[in-house]
């Protein structure tokens, strides 16, 4: 139990850090560049997604498993492709309804934080099992 609670403060950190970098990307490729807001979007969901890896293995899961970490890295990346679309598509549906980009980017990332959990601890880092 004591050891998911690490996990789980270790995970809140690592987190916020991804998601300073990502909400820090999408600001100065939107409003210091002038990107387009989805290619702003999903330019820093994937600097994001690339950070979080290296996070997540190290840092939070402290993931050492007998696969290739490019086998590891390609199961996190596609697993967050669900974590893209979900930005991408939530995105679009809060800036229709008036609310600012930066607002909706910043809501979105409660719901993705707790999505990418969930898909790390179960299926990207998960134990490997003692035969």
């Amino acid at each position: 139990m004591k050891t998911i609670h690490y996990e789980m403060i270790r995970y809140v950190i690592g987190g916020i850090c991804t998601t300073l970098v990502n909400l820090g990307v999408f600001h100065t490729l939107r409003y210091y560049i002038g990107f387009e807001m989805q290619t702003a979007n999903i330019s820093s969901i994937i600097i994001a997604i690339i950070f979080a890896f290296l996070i997540n293995k190290k840092f939070v899961f402290h993931a050492e498993t007998k696969e290739t970490i490019w086998k590891e890295f390609f199961r996190f990346t596609g697993m967050r492709g669900l974590s893209l679309c979900t930005e991408v598509l939530g995105m679009q549906l809060f800036t229709l309804t008036s609310v600012s980009d930066m607002t909706a980017k910043i809501l979105l990332q409660i719901i993705v934080i707790g999505m990418n959990y969930i898909i790390s601890k179960y299926y990207v880092f998960k134990k490997q099992e003692d035969n």
